[in-house]
């Protein structure tokens, strides 16, 4: 292996496979990765921080035993907690935090939070993922656990026509009710000077089975994705031209779910943990529904040699819908309702690119975003979910839930890098954004209280440092302080306010933590590895809601731990790559003095995965991955609460393999590989606290898909 070359690679140990990564190459010959997940490209071993970039070659081969984006990354970044059956990354966090997920630059997440930010775009749309870990003061609200950046597909010089098919069927029961199928289309190429993409696909998605060959149950608290139509399109319009480009870009993704099927509320009564069960005859107008269209504008253009400027202006248009949700016993629900999310986000940023000079580059500039959201509920007639055993909804109309809530943020910011010599980098940055808040009058759902509308604005300082060290061209070591916050969920307050609320006298206060990080790049021998150690803390955490709303604590806390990844190229057809992680988290409630463990839903238990890569040099390669997921006590006293169970450990082996076949590519996946019946971590942490979101994983699942080249 060249071993200048394999000092810019080995900081790709974490990924499941080296490849392309939009590579350039300086007047030295030196081939040079960068990524985009900062403000600026840079290059990916100058970084202090952990870094993964997974392509998107073997994003193709991972999505053939995965459902989306989310299972993905959960199966194979260190760091990320664990996949979930449910149509959420609620629980999903990394590092123990939320992590800001932005697409092509793009925020997806919301200030009420659902959960879905990883939800909302089609595998057939992604090119490459790159997770930024740590708190980040580079992009602002929302990134204390890092930053996930999606960069969709783009448009090919060549013209070029791609058909792309697909069946995912049930191995452990074979009939029509868990065959789904998948039918797009991609077109791409040039014209004057133009590099254009028109991407679409329909999907549709049945019904999956268990090992034991039992339809899964719908997830009741967070929806899932089961008899569901998923139509995904993208286009992509982009030119350089004198020292300036310009990309235009449309994405659109909508699912839309249609399933006689509900789960049986009957389960809830039987001894923890018995796995729900899917009972026929539900009968409800609209259910789980994602939309998400993102338009997006970007233009560069080089000032000078050593100046340039990036603007991008996007608009962002979503909503989504829920499972009902039985809250009649809850005061501050008092309603069978399903609740939907309308959001809007109108969003500029302008960077500017500075070399002072051959040692010294700046990026600075400004965010700008106007956010407009409310969370309405459809509620229904009680008496005939009665009758019906909890079948039949019959709407009565909506009712709101969460008002109008405007989010609007202003932020200036620098970040610069300096080259101190051949070995020694630094990188600091600083980011002081001020945001404005504000709501409506309104009527709360459960007391039906008058609340006034009311408005708060508030402004955070950040700031990152970080240095790098190359001891030689094989080992570099890092050393990183940064801060990160974000903004409670406003909605989770208002929806529960008395006629007293206010805003600014509301526990708005944004979480604000304080990220340490030291870490070691390296190649010994055939192996190249990745070691970071991280730390976190903040003196509030994130709105915490007990017992439906009654209860709202913010609460003290404190997180460390460790990630390790390792690849072992055997021989030239051969490889085998390692990834651990392993968080521990604690927290101290308002006026207490001790700490106690974090819930599940918020630190994972320790993950380790394996793949063996094999290439035959034929066209064939094949991966097996095997995902290890420990156990863990979240018990207080021993005492079982929301999100505090003793979980047991399970394993998951899935193999994926890929063959170019005549014109076009052959994907053959099959998840759970030995059908082994399993609870995730969410399913028995329990979402809704009952055996009815006690979901099994997929069983023994056969996929099949042929992209076609004309």
């Amino acid at each position: 292996m060249n071993r200048t070359l394999s000092a810019i690679t080995l900081a790709l140990a974490s990924t499941l496979a080296i490849s392309s990564f939009h590579a350039h190459a300086d007047d030295d010959g030196i081939e040079r990765i960068e990524i985009h997940a900062e403000r600026m490209p840079s290059e990916l071993n100058a970084i202090a921080r952990n870094v993964t970039v997974i392509d998107e070659d073997t994003l193709r081969q991972q999505f053939a035993t995965a459902a989306n984006l989310a299972e993905v990354l959960a199966k194979v970044v260190p760091g990320m907690a664990p996949p979930t059956p449910a149509l959420t990354n609620f629980g999903t966090t990394l590092r123990g935090r939320n992590a800001l997920v932005l697409i092509d630059g793009v925020p997806m997440n919301t200030n009420r939070n659902i959960s879905r930010d990883l939800h909302n775009l089609h595998p057939s749309q992604v090119d490459r993922v790159e997770i930024f870990r740590g708190g980040n003061a580079l992009f602002g609200s929302g990134a204390t656990g890092g930053v996930i950046y999606i960069h969709t597909k783009t448009g090919q010089p060549q013209t070029a026509q791609q058909t792309t098919v697909g069946l995912k069927s049930s191995l452990t029961e074979i009939d029509g009710d868990g065959l789904s199928y998948l039918a797009g289309h991609t077109a791409s190429g040039q014209v004057q000077g133009w590099l254009y993409r028109a991407a679409g696909s329909i999907e549709q998605t049945n019904g999956f089975y268990d090992a034991d060959g039992d339809r899964l149950a719908p997830e009741p608290s967070q929806g899932d994705n089961y008899d569901s139509t998923i139509y995904s399109f993208d286009g992509k319009l982009s030119k350089e031209w004198d020292n300036q480009s310009l990309t235009l870009s449309m994405l659109w993704y909508a699912l839309d779910q249609d399933s006689d099927y509900a789960s049986d509320p009957s389960a809830a009564k039987d001894p923890y943990i018995t796995k729900a069960r899917a009972i026929k005859g539900l009968s409800l107008d609209k259910q789980n529904e994602i939309n998400n269209l993102v338009l997006n504008a970007q233009y560069h253009r080089n000032l000078t040699a050593d100046h340039s400027v990036n603007t991008q202006l996007y608009y962002r248009d979503y909503d989504a819908r829920f499972a009902p949700f039985d809250g009649r016993k809850f005061a501050t629900w008092n309603h069978l309702a399903q609740t939907y999310l309308e959001s809007s986000n109108l969003g500029l940023r302008v960077t500017f690119n500075s070399k002072l000079n051959d040692k010294i580059e700046l990026d600075w500039g400004i965010d700008a975003s106007d956010e407009r959201s409310e969370m309405p509920v459809t509620t229904f007639d009680s008496d005939i979910y009665n009758a019906s055993q909890g079948l039949v909804f019959k709407s009565l109309g909506d009712k709101a839930f969460v008002p109008e809530i405007s989010h609007k943020s202003l932020a200036a910011f620098v970040q610069s890098r300096a080259k101190i010599s051949d070995a020694v980098a630094l990188e600091a940055g600083v980011r002081y954004e001020r945001i404005d808040a504000s709501f409506k009058p309104f009527t709360t759902l459960g007391s039906q209280t008058a609340v006034t509308g009311s408005a708060y604005d508030y402004s955070s300082f950040v700031y990152n440092l970080g240095a790098t060290y190359n001891l030689n061209d094989d080992h570099t070591f890092y050393i990183a302080a940064n801060e990160g916050y974000e903004l409670p969920d406003i909605g989770l307050q208002i929806r529960y306010a008395n006629s007293q609320f206010d805003l600014s006298q509301s526990n708005l206060e944004p979480v604000e933590t304080t990220d340490y990080e030291l870490g070691w790049r390296g190649v010994i021998g055939p192996v190249s590895a990745n070691l970071a150690y991280f730390t976190s803390s903040s003196d509030l955490g994130g709105v915490k809601s007990e017992n439906m709303g009654l209860s709202l604590t913010r609460n003290k806390v404190r997180i460390d731990g460790f990630e390790a990844s390792a690849k072992y190229l055997v021989h030239a057809a051969w490889a085998l790559e390692l990834n651990y992680s392993q968080v521990d988290g604690e927290e101290k409630a308002q006026g207490k003095t001790a700490y106690t463990v974090m819930n599940g839903f918020s630190i994972p238990p320790s993950k380790l995965s394996a793949v063996v890569n094999y290439d035959a040099g034929n066209g064939w390669t094949s991966q097996l991955t095997w995902l290890n997921v420990a156990g863990d006590d979240y018990r207080i006293d021993g005492k079982n609460a929301f999100a505090r169970r003793d979980t047991q450990s399970y394993n998951v082996v899935d193999w994926q393999n890929s063959f170019e076949l005549g014109q076009g590519t052959l994907t053959v996946g099959i998840e759970n590989l030995l059908n082994k019946q399993y609870f995730s971590l969410y399913s028995q942490l329990q979402r809704n606290g009952n055996n009815t979101s006690s979901i099994p994983g997929r069983g023994r699942t056969l996929a099949v898909q042929y992209q076609f080249n004309w």
